[in-house]
């Protein structure tokens, strides 16, 4: 037998009860084969005396004693010792009270006089079994107790752990982010730091296509890679001789023409070790593809990034703006006519209708509108001082244009034969054309 085993064997107490001492020499002989501990009482008093001491597991009682009855001491037990099995021993003249005592819950059994021993053993062997599945109930009642203590602890423990590696993890994406963010701002740092380079203008394409994009309802993560796609769209710019994309587009000669275009190339390569941003640098590549498919690669339509489709209108919107296509500078409401010619041609007219509908968007908030004074209009607020050729002051900064103003701007111009280069604040301008 195992150290276990012997650990776990449990030797059960059976308490008799009867005045008579033969009755009580007659269950001792009775019972010497079972492997309990038996325990005999001559009264009530002497058996409660027994069962204050020590641990009773089954009371096996005649119903008739002097000073005390069976069922008074049973009664007792219940009260005292509800976990013990009482079985009462009765003769055919107490039977009524006895069913009584059983059905009020005092006694589990009784059994008649005279009794048959191997009837006695097996309800000793029943109040046993009893017994035990009672006992194995409540270990097994507290065994569950402990787990599901030792269970709530864990899932404390797991959920302190998985709290911190949540905040770990947050804290390492959030240094990624940050990273990348410190990252894209440093190529947009290296276009921007360019004096051939207008970071303004690139900020200002970026916001346009970051509003068409959201106004396209595309996702967060695309809405996102369009807008640092305008940002640093012209990255190939670095890779180009300046006398490439210094001049308006359209008075550059053919050959300076495939080169400025040729751009994207060049921003792929220089974008190609930055895996993740793949995406953008699709977005970039494909920018000045047309699309009905007759752009620079001679792709269809449907193979062109939606990306690159809203960059290209953002990016030509303000070409036009700052004469950066034809040379001249354009209202927004002449580029918004000029872009509406390409309709489903060069650009994809569903993203194209978004902003030719939309009245507040495509506003310069970054980008000074230099006019010519044949283009002013009454109400427009001169950002900076104006100075004719020998720099004499014309005009001071802040100064609102009138129509008399205007006027005497465009007799200096007609008499010099050379237009001023005006600069105007932005939303200052737009606000005039609106008025008009």
């Amino acid at each position: 037998m195992s150290g276990n085993e012997a650990q776990e064997k449990v030797i059960f107490t059976v308490l008799f009860v009867d005045d008579e001492p033969n009755i009580l020499r007659a269950i001792k002989r009775a019972l010497f084969t079972l492997d309990i501990n038996l325990l005999l009482a001559e009264s009530g008093a002497k058996a409660l005396e027994l069962l204050s001491s020590q641990d009773v597991h089954v009371v096996i009682s005649d119903m008739k004693m002097p000073q005390m009855s069976g069922a008074e001491l049973l009664e007792q037990v219940a009260l005292r010792y509800p976990d013990t099995f009482r079985v009462v021993l009765t003769g055919y003249a107490d039977i009524e009270s006895t069913i009584k005592a059983v059905n009020q819950g005092k006694i589990h059994r009784y059994l008649q006089k005279p009794w048959d021993n191997q009837e006695l053993i097996r309800v000793i062997e029943e109040g046993l079994e009893r017994v035990k599945l009672k006992a194995e109930n409540l270990r097994l009642q507290h065994l569950t107790r402990l787990q599901n203590k030792k269970l709530k602890e864990i899932n404390t423990s797991l959920e302190t752990m998985v709290q911190k590696r949540t905040r770990q993890i947050k804290a390492a994406l959030n240094k990624i982010e940050k990273h990348n963010l410190a990252m894209e701002q440093v190529l947009f740092n290296v276009i921007s730091i360019n004096p051939n380079i207008d970071g303004k203008f690139a900020i200002e394409v970026s916001e346009l296509a970051t509003k068409l994009a959201k106004m396209a309802k595309l996702d967060k993560d695309e809405v996102k890679r369009i807008g640092y796609a305008g940002l640093i769209g012209e990255l190939g710019l670095l890779g180009l001789h300046t006398d490439d994309f210094l001049a308006p587009f359209g008075k550059l000669n053919y050959q300076q023409q495939q080169n400025y275009l040729s751009q994207t190339k060049q921003a792929a390569l220089i974008l190609a070790p930055a895996h993740d941003l793949l995406p953008v640098s699709e977005i970039i590549e494909y920018q000045f593809e047309h699309f009905n498919g007759s752009g620079l690669y001679n792709k269809v339509a449907k193979e062109i990034p939606i990306g690159s489709r809203v960059l290209a209108i953002a990016r030509d919107y303000w070409r036009l703006v700052t004469g950066r296509l034809s040379g001249v500078e354009m209202l927004a409401r002449d580029a918004k006519l000029e872009m509406k010619k390409h309709t489903n041609t060069r650009y994809d007219g569903e993203i194209l209708s978004l902003l030719l509908e939309a009245e507040d968007i495509g506003k310069p908030q970054h980008i000074q509108a230099t006019l010519q004074a044949t283009q002013l209009q009454a109400g427009m607020v001169l950002s900076q001082n104006l100075y004719n050729d020998s720099h004499i002051l014309i005009l001071p900064e802040g100064h609102v244009f009138s129509e008399a103003t205007i006027h005497k701007l465009r007799m200096f111009e007609k008499e010099k034969g050379k237009p001023f280069s005006i600069l105007i604040e932005p939303e200052k301008q737009e606000s005039a054309v609106t008025e008009s």
